[in-house]
């Protein structure tokens, strides 16, 4: 649905988008996710039509980006980071208004109105105008207006941004509809443990360039690859009664691990071998004195799968 060839873009000299190569199936949604100036909003504004590549191609349900913009247009809903939005109508009748420059007929438009505002929590605020909603309020709006002309791909900047615990539960509820219905979604955000929830790929981009993608689940998907370590071990945490520096200094010295880091009052690492060099390690911290709070394996999950993409430590 999906497919991009080398996609780059500069900014003079400097490259924000650099030789993307991707391809997200129809019914996906895709978690696009990365620090801030990696390229993502970028990528998606390429994709959008709104800006042209330097570079590269890119498609479109077979539409290219830049051959068939009004093509592309017709397929596609977009809700960029920052949009504006017309503060006088009340939430009803800015979607109404939407739904009938779509060219929706009244009752199709009275239908999906009325089923977005129960779905995205904003029944209540039906007849308050636009001007007097909340910044999340705003976000669950323009996500509305995003999927009220029934497109087949949808791109979603930081749309998490600014909602509250039960706001982003609703948002979740909706992608999850949106996807039962067949759309192809990419997601653009910093909240990867929302993501978690709805999204079925994942494409991490740092520093212009795409360093991870593939599908999240299955034997050949991205939290199966980076479930061990590049020795075929694990990934440990650790947790000790009045900790120090002496004891990073004993696991950095034990055989079999590696890339020690601590997290706050943690200390994560990467061991190679099964449960007997588990046992290993742990009967030295404890005969080195240390008072052992606790000592598990890292279940992956996205946040560790981004971390580690970043830094190019894949196990394979």
């Amino acid at each position: 649905m999906i497919r991009c060839e080398n996609l780059t873009r500069y900014f003079g000299s400097f490259v924000a988008v650099d030789r993307l190569t991707i391809e997200i199936g129809r019914g996906a949604v895709c978690a696009l996710v990365g620090p801030n100036g990696a390229g993502k909003s970028t990528t998606m504004k390429m994709l959008c039509t709104l800006m042209a590549p330097t570079r590269g191609r890119a498609w479109i349900g077979g539409r290219d980006v830049q051959q068939d913009k009004v093509g592309v247009r017709q397929l596609i809903g977009y809700l960029p980071e920052s949009f504006q939005l017309y503060e006088d109508l009340s939430v009803e009748r800015y979607l109404q208004f939407f739904a009938r420059a779509y060219n929706l007929d009244a009752s199709m438009a009275n239908e999906r109105v009325t089923d977005y505002l129960e779905r995205l929590g904003l029944n209540e605020k039906r007849d308050a105008r636009v001007g007097t909603l909340s910044r999340g309020m705003r976000q669950r709006l323009g996500v509305a207006k995003s999927f009220l002309h029934d497109p087949e791909v949808v791109f979603l900047d930081e749309p998490a941004s600014g909602l509250d615990p039960v706001a982003r539960a609703e948002l979740r509820d909706f992608l999850k509809f949106q996807q039962h219905l067949g759309k192809t979604v990419v997601v653009s955000s910093h909240v990867l443990k929302e993501l978690a929830d709805f999204c079925d790929h994942i494409a991490i981009v740092q520093n212009g360039r795409l360093a991870e993608f593939g599908p999240l689940s299955g034997a050949e998907g991205v939290l199966a690859r980076y479930s061990g370590t590049a020795q075929g071990g694990r990934r440990y945490s650790l947790r000790v009664v009045k900790d120090g520096p002496r004891l990073e200094i004993l696991l950095k010295e034990l055989p079999g691990v590696s890339n020690v880091e601590r997290r706050d009052v943690t200390l994560t690492f990467d061991l190679a071998g099964d449960e007997e060099a588990a046992a290993g390690v742990l009967t030295k911290v404890a005969g080195a004195g240390f008072l052992v709070a606790r000592f598990s394996p890292e279940e992956v999950d996205l946040e560790s799968v981004y971390r580690q993409a970043s830094k190019g430590e894949r196990s394979d």
